[in-house]
């Protein structure tokens, strides 16, 4: 078996050049599909981290005539499938910080929200129970509108005017959260508004809720939750949002299907490429096929050599391609931060791909070669 690869190898490195374009042409289209797994994936994932930290991974219950008690949240806190419950609080405003201000949402919250929407924490503290209680002029606002203001200095501890509905207010910043600014930021720019949370009762200590982010526990049916939602709070309108999820999910796998094809088609490509050259080995070699059937050599010696040359520049092309798609995703990470990883799985249908490449398009050279008649061969 040794003796056969090493034969294989030299035969094709009888023609480097020719060896070398097809290799790459087969590394360019495994390498595109490698690549484009890796974004989606990526993406999805970091898609869900954002809506998780707006609060879309629930329910969203707004009041419908009368506001929200809290006696009702308490009681919706306790049903089947709810993890959590917290009044929310929203509304446009303005920050100012020394020379720069910025336009932001306002969000009003409790402790409870912490158990409700994924904040990331980079710095500081969350909003606790005593803040509320107290009524504390404190806040956490997002990565993104702390290096604005800050300048990319420290801004823990350091005083911003908010002026929202609730009036106009000194707040002092108490944490700094990575959420709000990541996906939604680049596809909106600034039509997506930085975020600030502080206590809801420095906005109002007698605040009327009209909203409550509500998150299930991902094992009973958000329809069911929703359900039972509306039957506690009574006229309430619930927004699934988990539900959402789950329709957005499967539009994006559409969508990395539909781009996964395009990369398929290149690999068809590189597939007939390889076709391509074998045939072409298979008229160069016309004389030496002949020699090999002549001295015994059978039709199925003759097509496994064909298939194993094949194979062999369908498999160097696919290592060569995950070399490089690490190597590109390695520089993505250091250069711009993004996560892009290579699965296991992806690496291993890659492999399996180029194969089946190789076999499906070495298949018609490799029994042309095999069929060709010892005496007719040794004639060329």
């Amino acid at each position: 078996m040794k003796g056969k690869f090493r034969l294989t190898v030299k035969c094709l490195l009888q023609n480097k050049l020719r060896f070398i374009l097809t290799i790459i042409s087969i590394t360019i289209a495994v390498s595109s599909v490698l690549l484009i797994s890796s974004v989606s994936s990526f993406g999805a994932s970091a898609l869900w981290a954002e809506l998780d930290s707006l609060g879309m991974n629930g329910l969203i219950v707004s009041a419908g005539g009368t506001a929200i008690s809290e006696r009702d949240i308490e009681k919706t806190a306790q049903l089947l499938g709810v993890e959590g419950a917290a009044p929310v609080t929203v509304a446009a405003g303005k920050v100012f910080y020394e020379a720069d201000k910025a336009n932001v949402m306002t969000w009003g919250i409790d402790d409870r929200t912490n158990d409700v929407v994924s904040f990331e924490l980079v710095s500081g503290r969350t909003i606790n129970r005593n803040d509320v209680l107290s009524s504390n002029h404190v806040c956490m606002i997002d990565r993104t509108l702390a290096e604005s203001l800050s300048s990319g200095s420290d801004i823990l501890g350091k005083t911003i005017e908010v002026i929202s509905d609730g009036g106009e207010n000194d707040f002092t910043v108490v944490g700094v959260v990575k959420t709000g600014q990541g996906i939604m930021q680049s596809l909106m720019g600034s039509y997506f508004p930085a975020f600030l949370y502080a206590p809801y009762t420095a906005f109002d200590s007698d605040p009327d809720f009209t909203q409550v982010f509500i998150k299930t526990d991902g094992m009973t049916s958000s329809s069911s939750v929703r359900e039972n939602v509306i039957r506690t709070m009574g006229d309430v309108t619930v927004a699934d949002m988990a539900g959402s999820k789950g329709t957005l999910e499967s539009m994006l796998g559409t969508i990395t299907a539909v781009f996964t094809a395009i990369g398929c088609i290149s690999l068809i490509v590189s597939g007939l490429s390889i076709m391509n050259i074998m045939l072409i080995s298979v008229s160069e070699r016309t004389r030496e096929i002949g020699i090999k059937l002549s001295v015994g050599a059978g039709s199925g010696d003759i097509m496994l050599d064909f298939l194993c040359e094949s194979v062999i520049i369908s498999l160097t092309g696919a290592v060569l391609a995950i070399l490089l798609s690490a190597a590109v995703a390695a520089a993505v990470r250091i250069v711009w931060g993004i996560g892009l990883t290579l699965t296991f799985t992806s690496i291993i249908i890659s492999i399996l791909a180029s194969m089946l490449i190789g076999i499906v398009f070495g298949i018609f050279p490799a029994y042309k070669a095999s069929h060709l008649k010892p005496v007719e061969a040794l004639r060329s």
